[in-house]
């Protein structure tokens, strides 16, 4: 169950208040959230709903070689230059 003034869930294995350690987007409206317990150590995960992943930008497409950018190296300055 989670803690709500605290936000995380209490240890299975100790009883003591975890705290959060990171937040990975999941499906849409939901992040999944790694907690740590600061005394035994336990990792805990667990997907809760969010509205700031619905949010997040739409993922972009992936570099095409006709837009795609690369740099080399001059006398110390980078210069891009275009992959075809």
């Amino acid at each position: 169950m989670l803690d709500q003034q605290n936000q995380g869930p209490q240890c299975t294995a100790c009883g003591s208040p975890m705290k959060l350690s990171a937040i990975e987007p999941s499906a849409t409206g939901q992040d999944l959230r790694t907690f740590t317990c600061p005394e035994c150590k336990r990792v805990q995960r667990h997907i809760i709903e969010s509205a700031v992943t619905e949010a997040w930008p739409k993922r972009q497409p992936a570099i095409k070689p006709g837009n795609a950018a690369t740099h080399e190296v001059q006398d110390g300055s980078t210069i891009p230059k275009l992959v075809r």
